[in-house]
């Protein structure tokens, strides 16, 4: 198996982006659609899929608004694409009463596109604190690695304390 760099890794996420709100489908979606359609976002940035199973499971536990006579909208869109990408962090709890808080707050179209907005430009200006990576291979990545290690550890503690400290309602 070829060795790829971290260049290599870099590139190839920097090429997926999230959608924003007005790039939805403006029309309602069955579930097998609404499921395939967040996989072409989802999958390259996280490696996993998104499964009908899993979206019955989100909207049951009150992370995902119901679909309107199992029609799917936009809102359901911009719900899944962040879920998926914050359950690989974050507990499904701690996923959902941001989702609310922000929801609530901002309302869903403002709220997602501010979170894709972010997600996007942070994506296309990931940099490694040291210098230049173009030649470093995963044998010699440590550096590299504790440095994305550690800022991941930080930030999620601290996000999840802001999220415990919103108000409840």
């Amino acid at each position: 198996m070829p060795e790829t760099n971290i260049t290599t890794i870099l590139t190839e996420l920097k090429k997926h982006q999230l959608p924003l709100w007005h790039e939805f489908p403006d029309f309602n979606l069955y579930m097998d659609q609404l499921v395939s359609l967040s996989n072409r976002y989802i999958e390259p940035l996280t490696g996993n899929k998104i499964t009908p199973s899993m979206v019955n499971s989100y909207v049951k536990k009150k992370i995902m608004s119901k679909p309107l006579k199992k029609k799917y909208q936009a809102e359901h869109m911009a719900e899944l694409l962040v879920i998926s990408l914050l359950k690989t962090v974050y507990a499904l709890d701690t996923v959902r009463t941001g989702l609310q808080f922000t929801k609530a707050k901002y309302g869903s179209a403002i709220a997602y596109d501010h979170f894709a907005n972010y997600f996007n430009e942070l994506l296309s200006t990931i940099t490694i604190v040291d210098g230049d990576i173009s030649n470093i291979s995963p044998k010699d990545s440590i550096p590299v690695v504790e440095q994305f290690a550690i800022q991941a550890v930080l930030y999620k503690k601290i996000s999840e304390k802001l999220i415990s400290d919103l108000p409840q309602g």
